[in-house]
Protein backbone atom coordinates (compact mmCIF):
# COMPACT_ATOMS: atom_id res chain seq x y z
CA UNK A 1 0.00 0.00 0.00
CA UNK A 2 1.74 3.56 -0.70
CA UNK A 3 1.58 5.71 1.95
CA UNK A 4 1.52 9.94 1.41
CA UNK A 5 5.28 9.94 1.61
CA UNK A 6 5.55 7.82 -1.42
CA UNK A 7 3.16 9.26 -3.86
CA UNK A 8 3.51 9.23 -7.52
CA UNK A 9 2.59 10.75 -9.90
CA UNK A 10 -0.39 8.98 -11.56
CA UNK A 11 0.21 7.70 -15.35
CA UNK A 12 -1.24 9.56 -18.10
CA UNK A 13 0.34 7.57 -20.64
CA UNK A 14 1.95 3.68 -20.55
CA UNK A 15 5.36 3.72 -20.69
CA UNK A 16 8.00 4.20 -23.79
CA UNK A 17 7.35 0.88 -25.95
CA UNK A 18 10.73 -1.29 -26.54
CA UNK A 19 11.43 -1.03 -30.45
CA UNK A 20 13.25 -3.45 -32.07
CA UNK A 21 16.90 -2.00 -32.88
CA UNK A 22 19.70 -3.33 -34.02
CA UNK A 23 22.30 -0.89 -31.72
CA UNK A 24 22.97 2.52 -30.91
CA UNK A 25 25.00 3.50 -34.07
CA UNK A 26 23.17 0.83 -36.62
CA UNK A 27 20.74 3.45 -38.36
CA UNK A 28 21.26 3.01 -42.06
CA UNK A 29 19.79 6.35 -42.86
CA UNK A 30 21.96 9.18 -40.82
CA UNK A 31 19.82 11.26 -38.47
CA UNK A 32 22.12 13.85 -39.09
CA UNK A 33 21.31 14.58 -42.61
CA UNK A 34 18.32 15.99 -42.15
CA UNK A 35 18.34 19.78 -44.60
CA UNK A 36 18.75 22.80 -42.19
CA UNK A 37 15.96 24.60 -43.53
CA UNK A 38 13.37 21.67 -41.94
CA UNK A 39 14.52 22.83 -38.60
CA UNK A 40 13.69 26.05 -36.16
CA UNK A 41 15.69 28.60 -35.10
CA UNK A 42 17.76 28.11 -32.08
CA UNK A 43 16.59 29.54 -29.01
CA UNK A 44 19.05 28.25 -27.03
CA UNK A 45 22.20 29.83 -25.57
CA UNK A 46 24.92 30.19 -27.78
CA UNK A 47 28.43 28.18 -26.52
CA UNK A 48 26.98 26.45 -24.30
CA UNK A 49 28.05 22.95 -23.91
CA UNK A 50 25.96 19.25 -22.99
CA UNK A 51 27.02 17.97 -19.83
CA UNK A 52 27.45 14.00 -20.36
CA UNK A 53 30.06 12.70 -17.93
CA UNK A 54 29.30 12.26 -14.35
CA UNK A 55 32.72 13.70 -13.56
CA UNK A 56 31.82 16.95 -15.24
CA UNK A 57 28.85 16.91 -13.44
CA UNK A 58 30.53 16.74 -10.29
CA UNK A 59 32.50 19.65 -10.70
CA UNK A 60 30.24 22.16 -11.67
CA UNK A 61 28.90 24.64 -8.51
CA UNK A 62 25.67 23.42 -6.63
CA UNK A 63 23.84 26.99 -6.79
CA UNK A 64 20.98 27.05 -3.85
CA UNK A 65 19.29 30.30 -6.21
CA UNK A 66 17.66 29.95 -8.76
CA UNK A 67 17.51 32.94 -9.76
CA UNK A 68 16.83 33.93 -13.69
CA UNK A 69 20.11 35.04 -14.50
CA UNK A 70 21.42 31.59 -14.17
CA UNK A 71 22.56 29.90 -17.06
CA UNK A 72 21.77 26.18 -17.91
CA UNK A 73 25.02 23.91 -18.30
CA UNK A 74 22.97 22.04 -20.92
CA UNK A 75 21.62 23.46 -24.05
CA UNK A 76 18.97 20.91 -24.81
CA UNK A 77 17.74 20.32 -21.11
CA UNK A 78 13.92 21.71 -20.88
CA UNK A 79 12.15 22.71 -17.79
CA UNK A 80 9.94 20.24 -15.87
CA UNK A 81 6.48 21.88 -16.51
CA UNK A 82 4.98 19.77 -14.38
CA UNK A 83 6.53 18.97 -10.20
CA UNK A 84 7.31 15.55 -9.16
CA UNK A 85 6.73 14.42 -5.71
CA UNK A 86 10.40 13.32 -4.94
CA UNK A 87 10.07 12.49 -1.22
CA UNK A 88 10.20 8.68 -1.55
CA UNK A 89 14.15 10.04 -2.65
CA UNK A 90 14.93 11.90 0.81
CA UNK A 91 13.77 8.84 3.11
CA UNK A 92 16.97 8.11 5.63
CA UNK A 93 16.17 4.30 5.06
CA UNK A 94 17.66 4.53 1.78
CA UNK A 95 21.05 5.80 2.25
CA UNK A 96 23.74 3.83 3.66
CA UNK A 97 26.21 5.20 7.54
CA UNK A 98 29.53 5.99 5.82
CA UNK A 99 32.76 4.80 8.16
CA UNK A 100 36.42 5.99 7.54
CA UNK A 101 37.61 3.17 8.67
CA UNK A 102 39.32 2.58 5.15
CA UNK A 103 40.61 5.73 5.03
CA UNK A 104 44.54 5.85 6.61
CA UNK A 105 44.67 7.91 9.44
CA UNK A 106 46.63 10.92 8.11
CA UNK A 107 43.93 12.15 5.85
CA UNK A 108 40.77 11.84 7.88
CA UNK A 109 38.47 14.71 9.11
CA UNK A 110 35.60 15.01 11.05
CA UNK A 111 32.03 14.99 9.04
CA UNK A 112 30.20 17.56 8.75
CA UNK A 113 27.06 17.86 10.64
CA UNK A 114 23.77 18.15 9.20
CA UNK A 115 22.31 21.18 7.71
CA UNK A 116 18.76 22.75 9.40
CA UNK A 117 16.55 25.21 7.36
CA UNK A 118 18.46 28.08 8.17
CA UNK A 119 21.87 26.54 7.00
CA UNK A 120 20.92 25.12 4.09
CA UNK A 121 22.68 27.46 1.82
CA UNK A 122 25.73 27.30 3.32
CA UNK A 123 25.87 23.62 3.58
CA UNK A 124 25.67 23.46 -0.44
CA UNK A 125 28.48 25.77 -0.62
CA UNK A 126 30.50 23.69 1.90
CA UNK A 127 29.39 20.53 -0.50
CA UNK A 128 31.41 22.63 -2.97
CA UNK A 129 34.65 23.33 -0.96
CA UNK A 130 34.66 19.30 0.01
CA UNK A 131 34.47 18.21 -4.22
CA UNK A 132 37.31 20.96 -4.79
CA UNK A 133 39.20 19.08 -2.64
CA UNK A 134 38.55 16.03 -3.58
CA UNK A 135 37.14 14.77 -0.15
CA UNK A 136 34.96 12.47 -2.05
CA UNK A 137 34.02 10.16 0.92
CA UNK A 138 33.02 13.12 3.16
CA UNK A 139 31.24 14.95 0.39
CA UNK A 140 28.89 11.95 0.02
CA UNK A 141 28.16 11.91 3.44
CA UNK A 142 26.79 15.58 3.50
CA UNK A 143 24.97 14.94 0.16
CA UNK A 144 23.60 12.41 2.16
CA UNK A 145 23.01 13.88 4.86
CA UNK A 146 21.28 17.40 2.97
CA UNK A 147 18.79 14.61 1.42
CA UNK A 148 17.23 13.66 4.90
CA UNK A 149 17.69 16.25 6.71
CA UNK A 150 14.47 17.29 5.61
CA UNK A 151 15.23 20.79 4.80
CA UNK A 152 14.86 20.55 0.62
CA UNK A 153 11.20 20.66 -0.69
CA UNK A 154 10.35 17.06 -2.60
CA UNK A 155 9.29 19.25 -5.54
CA UNK A 156 13.07 20.35 -6.00
CA UNK A 157 13.78 18.04 -8.32
CA UNK A 158 16.97 20.12 -9.99
CA UNK A 159 18.75 20.24 -5.90
CA UNK A 160 17.63 16.50 -5.40
CA UNK A 161 18.57 15.06 -8.38
CA UNK A 162 21.52 17.37 -8.08
CA UNK A 163 22.58 15.86 -4.74
CA UNK A 164 22.32 12.55 -5.81
CA UNK A 165 24.52 12.33 -8.61
CA UNK A 166 26.97 13.91 -6.22
CA UNK A 167 26.20 11.41 -3.58
CA UNK A 168 26.72 8.28 -6.51
CA UNK A 169 29.79 9.95 -8.09
CA UNK A 170 31.43 10.41 -4.73
CA UNK A 171 30.53 7.12 -3.38
CA UNK A 172 31.94 5.60 -6.59
CA UNK A 173 35.12 7.54 -6.30
CA UNK A 174 35.98 6.48 -2.96
CA UNK A 175 35.43 3.07 -3.73
CA UNK A 176 31.85 2.07 -2.51
CA UNK A 177 30.48 1.39 -5.62
CA UNK A 178 28.01 -1.66 -3.97
CA UNK A 179 26.54 1.37 -1.77
CA UNK A 180 26.14 3.26 -4.44
CA UNK A 181 23.82 0.81 -6.52
CA UNK A 182 22.16 -0.32 -3.72
CA UNK A 183 21.26 2.96 -2.81
CA UNK A 184 20.05 3.98 -6.70
CA UNK A 185 18.00 1.18 -6.64
CA UNK A 186 15.58 3.19 -5.05
CA UNK A 187 14.97 5.00 -8.10
CA UNK A 188 12.93 2.41 -9.37
CA UNK A 189 11.64 1.99 -13.24
CA UNK A 190 13.72 5.10 -14.92
CA UNK A 191 11.62 3.86 -18.42
CA UNK A 192 8.49 4.55 -16.05
CA UNK A 193 6.11 7.71 -17.23
CA UNK A 194 6.34 9.29 -13.72
CA UNK A 195 9.81 10.40 -15.02
CA UNK A 196 8.77 11.71 -18.28
CA UNK A 197 6.87 14.93 -19.46
CA UNK A 198 4.39 14.74 -21.84
CA UNK A 199 5.57 17.04 -25.03
CA UNK A 200 3.20 20.05 -26.15
CA UNK A 201 0.87 18.85 -29.03
CA UNK A 202 1.90 20.01 -32.60
CA UNK A 203 -0.16 20.64 -34.84
CA UNK A 204 0.25 18.21 -37.45
CA UNK A 205 2.43 19.89 -40.62
CA UNK A 206 4.21 16.74 -41.51
CA UNK A 207 3.83 13.16 -43.71
CA UNK A 208 5.03 11.38 -41.11
CA UNK A 209 2.37 12.29 -38.17
CA UNK A 210 5.14 10.67 -35.46
CA UNK A 211 7.82 13.17 -36.06
CA UNK A 212 5.71 15.83 -36.27
CA UNK A 213 5.37 15.83 -32.55
CA UNK A 214 7.83 16.60 -29.61
CA UNK A 215 9.95 13.42 -28.08
CA UNK A 216 8.71 13.24 -24.45
CA UNK A 217 11.25 14.77 -22.41
CA UNK A 218 13.30 12.85 -19.53
CA UNK A 219 13.37 15.06 -16.03
CA UNK A 220 16.78 13.49 -14.99
CA UNK A 221 20.05 15.18 -15.89
CA UNK A 222 21.31 12.68 -19.02
CA UNK A 223 24.56 12.40 -16.95
CA UNK A 224 22.85 11.20 -13.77
CA UNK A 225 20.30 8.74 -15.77
CA UNK A 226 23.47 6.88 -17.69
CA UNK A 227 24.79 6.69 -13.89
CA UNK A 228 21.93 5.09 -12.63
CA UNK A 229 21.25 2.68 -15.12
CA UNK A 230 24.80 1.71 -14.77
CA UNK A 231 24.54 1.11 -10.81
CA UNK A 232 20.92 -0.23 -11.03
CA UNK A 233 22.53 -3.36 -13.06
CA UNK A 234 25.07 -3.56 -10.72
CA UNK A 235 22.62 -3.31 -8.05
CA UNK A 236 20.28 -6.14 -9.46
CA UNK A 237 23.27 -8.70 -10.90
CA UNK A 238 21.91 -8.24 -13.84
CA UNK A 239 24.38 -6.65 -16.46
CA UNK A 240 21.92 -7.75 -19.44
CA UNK A 241 19.94 -5.40 -18.02
CA UNK A 242 22.15 -2.04 -17.87
CA UNK A 243 22.91 -2.95 -21.70
CA UNK A 244 19.51 -3.18 -22.87
CA UNK A 245 18.11 -0.24 -20.67
CA UNK A 246 21.09 1.64 -22.43
CA UNK A 247 20.12 0.75 -26.05
CA UNK A 248 16.71 1.90 -25.00
CA UNK A 249 17.84 5.74 -24.32
CA UNK A 250 20.03 5.14 -27.53
CA UNK A 251 16.90 4.64 -30.14
CA UNK A 252 15.52 7.88 -27.43
CA UNK A 253 18.79 9.96 -28.63
CA UNK A 254 18.05 8.63 -32.32
CA UNK A 255 13.90 9.92 -32.06
CA UNK A 256 15.44 13.28 -31.06
CA UNK A 257 17.69 13.84 -33.74
CA UNK A 258 15.05 12.52 -36.37
CA UNK A 259 12.78 14.55 -34.82
CA UNK A 260 11.85 17.98 -37.29
CA UNK A 261 11.37 20.14 -34.21
CA UNK A 262 15.16 19.75 -33.10
CA UNK A 263 17.34 22.97 -33.49
CA UNK A 264 20.73 22.65 -35.12
CA UNK A 265 22.33 22.90 -31.54
CA UNK A 266 20.27 20.80 -30.10
CA UNK A 267 21.00 18.04 -32.60
CA UNK A 268 24.79 18.38 -32.22
CA UNK A 269 24.05 17.85 -28.84
CA UNK A 270 21.91 14.55 -28.85
CA UNK A 271 24.89 13.27 -31.32
CA UNK A 272 27.45 14.31 -28.50
CA UNK A 273 24.77 12.22 -26.26
CA UNK A 274 24.23 9.10 -28.66
CA UNK A 275 28.00 8.54 -28.39
CA UNK A 276 28.33 8.80 -25.03
CA UNK A 277 25.54 6.00 -24.57
CA UNK A 278 27.57 4.19 -27.62
CA UNK A 279 31.22 4.16 -25.15
CA UNK A 280 28.61 2.90 -22.08
CA UNK A 281 26.98 0.11 -24.16
CA UNK A 282 30.87 -1.06 -25.19
CA UNK A 283 31.79 -1.41 -21.69
CA UNK A 284 28.45 -3.06 -20.58
CA UNK A 285 29.42 -5.81 -22.86
CA UNK A 286 32.83 -6.16 -21.79
CA UNK A 287 31.94 -6.03 -18.06
CA UNK A 288 29.19 -8.93 -19.60
CA UNK A 289 32.67 -10.71 -20.93
CA UNK A 290 30.80 -10.48 -24.73
CA UNK A 291 33.99 -9.12 -26.49
CA UNK A 292 33.40 -10.20 -29.75
CA UNK A 293 30.40 -7.88 -29.64
CA UNK A 294 32.00 -5.10 -27.73
CA UNK A 295 34.40 -4.99 -30.57
CA UNK A 296 31.75 -4.94 -33.53
CA UNK A 297 30.42 -2.37 -31.93
CA UNK A 298 33.42 -0.20 -31.42
CA UNK A 299 34.46 -0.85 -34.60
CA UNK A 300 30.96 0.57 -35.94
CA UNK A 301 32.14 3.94 -34.44
CA UNK A 302 35.10 4.13 -36.32
CA UNK A 303 32.98 5.83 -39.13
CA UNK A 304 31.76 8.75 -37.23
CA UNK A 305 33.14 11.35 -38.47
CA UNK A 306 33.11 13.28 -34.79
CA UNK A 307 35.43 10.39 -33.22
CA UNK A 308 39.03 11.48 -32.37
CA UNK A 309 41.08 8.75 -34.34
CA UNK A 310 44.09 8.12 -31.69
CA UNK A 311 41.42 8.25 -28.91
CA UNK A 312 39.57 5.65 -30.63
CA UNK A 313 42.69 3.13 -31.83
CA UNK A 314 43.85 3.04 -27.70
CA UNK A 315 40.15 1.84 -26.84
CA UNK A 316 40.25 -0.69 -29.87
CA UNK A 317 43.77 -2.05 -29.25
CA UNK A 318 43.34 -2.61 -25.40
CA UNK A 319 40.23 -4.16 -26.36
CA UNK A 320 42.12 -7.05 -28.95
CA UNK A 321 44.75 -6.93 -26.28
CA UNK A 322 42.42 -8.08 -23.85
CA UNK A 323 40.75 -10.55 -26.01
CA UNK A 324 44.58 -11.91 -26.41
CA UNK A 325 44.47 -11.23 -30.40
CA UNK A 326 47.75 -9.79 -30.00
CA UNK A 327 48.45 -9.90 -33.60
CA UNK A 328 45.45 -7.80 -35.05
CA UNK A 329 46.35 -5.62 -32.14
CA UNK A 330 50.00 -4.53 -33.65
CA UNK A 331 48.54 -4.41 -37.48
CA UNK A 332 46.26 -1.41 -35.75
CA UNK A 333 48.59 0.09 -34.59
CA UNK A 334 50.84 0.26 -37.55
CA UNK A 335 48.22 1.01 -40.28
CA UNK A 336 46.73 4.00 -37.87
CA UNK A 337 47.91 7.48 -38.71
CA UNK A 338 49.04 8.80 -35.76
CA UNK A 339 51.60 10.96 -34.53
CA UNK A 340 55.01 8.98 -33.37
CA UNK A 341 53.94 9.96 -29.60
CA UNK A 342 50.56 8.61 -29.43
CA UNK A 343 51.94 5.59 -31.65
CA UNK A 344 54.89 4.82 -29.04
CA UNK A 345 52.37 4.56 -26.12
CA UNK A 346 50.11 2.14 -27.84
CA UNK A 347 53.42 -0.10 -29.26
CA UNK A 348 54.06 -0.12 -25.43
CA UNK A 349 51.91 -1.81 -24.38
CA UNK A 350 51.23 -4.02 -27.32
CA UNK A 351 54.97 -4.97 -26.17
CA UNK A 352 54.01 -5.92 -22.82
CA UNK A 353 51.44 -7.85 -24.36
CA UNK A 354 53.64 -9.88 -26.08
CA UNK A 355 55.95 -10.41 -23.24
CA UNK A 356 58.85 -7.97 -24.73
CA UNK A 357 59.89 -5.76 -21.87
CA UNK A 358 62.85 -4.81 -23.68
CA UNK A 359 60.89 -3.35 -26.57
CA UNK A 360 58.32 -1.62 -23.93
CA UNK A 361 61.10 0.21 -22.44
CA UNK A 362 62.55 1.27 -25.28
CA UNK A 363 59.06 2.83 -26.67
CA UNK A 364 58.50 4.10 -23.01
CA UNK A 365 61.99 5.85 -22.87
CA UNK A 366 61.53 7.22 -26.65
CA UNK A 367 58.11 9.14 -26.11
CA UNK A 368 59.45 10.59 -22.30
CA UNK A 369 60.48 14.09 -24.42
CA UNK A 370 58.32 17.09 -25.05
CA UNK A 371 55.13 15.89 -23.38
CA UNK A 372 53.53 17.20 -20.23
CA UNK A 373 55.04 16.69 -16.92
CA UNK A 374 51.71 14.37 -15.41
CA UNK A 375 51.64 12.95 -18.45
CA UNK A 376 55.47 11.95 -18.45
CA UNK A 377 55.22 10.59 -14.87
CA UNK A 378 52.62 8.31 -16.29
CA UNK A 379 55.12 7.12 -19.00
CA UNK A 380 58.12 6.83 -15.94
CA UNK A 381 55.88 5.01 -13.75
CA UNK A 382 54.99 2.26 -16.91
CA UNK A 383 58.66 2.34 -17.48
CA UNK A 384 59.11 1.16 -13.87
CA UNK A 385 56.38 -1.32 -14.63
CA UNK A 386 58.66 -2.43 -17.34
CA UNK A 387 61.88 -3.03 -15.52
CA UNK A 388 59.87 -4.67 -12.99
CA UNK A 389 58.86 -7.33 -15.61
CA UNK A 390 62.26 -7.79 -16.58
CA UNK A 391 63.20 -8.62 -12.92
CA UNK A 392 65.17 -5.53 -12.02
CA UNK A 393 63.24 -4.96 -8.68
CA UNK A 394 65.65 -2.14 -7.52
CA UNK A 395 65.54 -0.23 -10.57
CA UNK A 396 62.05 0.14 -10.95
CA UNK A 397 61.41 0.94 -6.68
CA UNK A 398 63.98 3.86 -7.74
CA UNK A 399 61.88 5.62 -10.52
CA UNK A 400 59.02 5.28 -8.61
CA UNK A 401 60.47 6.80 -5.39
CA UNK A 402 61.99 9.45 -7.65
CA UNK A 403 58.23 10.05 -8.57
CA UNK A 404 56.60 10.33 -5.10
CA UNK A 405 59.70 12.64 -3.84
CA UNK A 406 58.52 14.69 -6.88
CA UNK A 407 54.74 15.35 -5.61
CA UNK A 408 53.29 12.73 -7.87
CA UNK A 409 50.55 10.20 -5.87
CA UNK A 410 48.14 8.94 -8.32
CA UNK A 411 46.93 5.64 -7.41
CA UNK A 412 48.70 3.77 -10.05
CA UNK A 413 51.97 4.91 -8.69
CA UNK A 414 51.37 4.19 -4.46
CA UNK A 415 49.94 0.66 -5.66
CA UNK A 416 52.88 -0.06 -7.65
CA UNK A 417 55.46 0.95 -5.60
CA UNK A 418 53.41 -0.21 -2.30
CA UNK A 419 53.79 -3.92 -4.43
CA UNK A 420 57.57 -3.33 -5.09
CA UNK A 421 57.92 -2.61 -1.26
CA UNK A 422 56.04 -6.30 -0.47
CA UNK A 423 58.05 -7.99 -2.99
CA UNK A 424 62.01 -6.37 -1.56
CA UNK A 425 61.26 -5.87 1.98
CA UNK A 426 60.32 -8.03 4.92
CA UNK A 427 59.25 -4.68 6.77
CA UNK A 428 57.10 -3.88 3.76
CA UNK A 429 54.25 -1.87 6.43
CA UNK A 430 56.97 0.14 7.85
CA UNK A 431 57.84 1.56 4.20
CA UNK A 432 54.09 1.53 3.31
CA UNK A 433 52.99 3.68 6.81
CA UNK A 434 56.22 6.19 6.00
CA UNK A 435 55.05 7.09 2.20
CA UNK A 436 51.66 7.45 3.51
CA UNK A 437 52.99 10.10 5.99
CA UNK A 438 55.36 11.56 2.80
CA UNK A 439 52.26 11.84 0.63
CA UNK A 440 50.02 13.69 3.28
CA UNK A 441 52.57 15.94 4.22
CA UNK A 442 53.32 16.85 0.05
CA UNK A 443 49.08 17.22 0.32
CA UNK A 444 49.37 19.89 3.02
CA UNK A 445 52.36 22.14 1.86
CA UNK A 446 51.20 22.16 -2.24
CA UNK A 447 47.51 22.04 -1.38
CA UNK A 448 47.61 18.52 -4.18
CA UNK A 449 43.72 17.41 -4.16
CA UNK A 450 43.23 13.57 -4.38
CA UNK A 451 41.10 11.33 -2.41
CA UNK A 452 43.06 8.36 -1.06
CA UNK A 453 41.71 5.15 0.40
CA UNK A 454 44.17 2.09 2.35
CA UNK A 455 43.91 0.39 -1.18
CA UNK A 456 45.59 2.98 -2.76
CA UNK A 457 48.67 1.89 -0.39
CA UNK A 458 47.84 -1.66 0.12
CA UNK A 459 47.35 -1.35 3.74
Amino acid sequence: MASAQHSRKPSTRAPLPRRTTKGPLDALADPLSIPAASTPSPTLPAGSQPTLMPQEDLLETVSQSQEATAQPSDPIEEPTTEERDLSFLLDASIYHPLSQLEIPGPFRRPFLPPPTSDTIAQSLEQLDTLLSRCEFLRAAQFAGSILTSGTLRSTDSKTVFRLLAIRYSCLELSGNVLLAAQEAKALEDLSSSFYYDDPPTEKPGGEDAEESHAVPHHIMPFALRLQALRLQSIGFSDPRRGVTSLYDVAFECRRHLSASSTSSDERKAWSERLHEVSIRVVNGLIEMGDFDCASRTLESMKQIGHVNQAIWTTRMVLLLLKMGDVAHAHALAESSELQAQEKSAIKSLIAIGEGDYDEAAKALLGGEAGVDPAVRALVRQNLAVAHLYKGEVRRSREILQELVNEGYSFQALTVNLATIYDLSSDKSRDLKMSMVSHVAEQKRDTGHSRSFSNADFKL
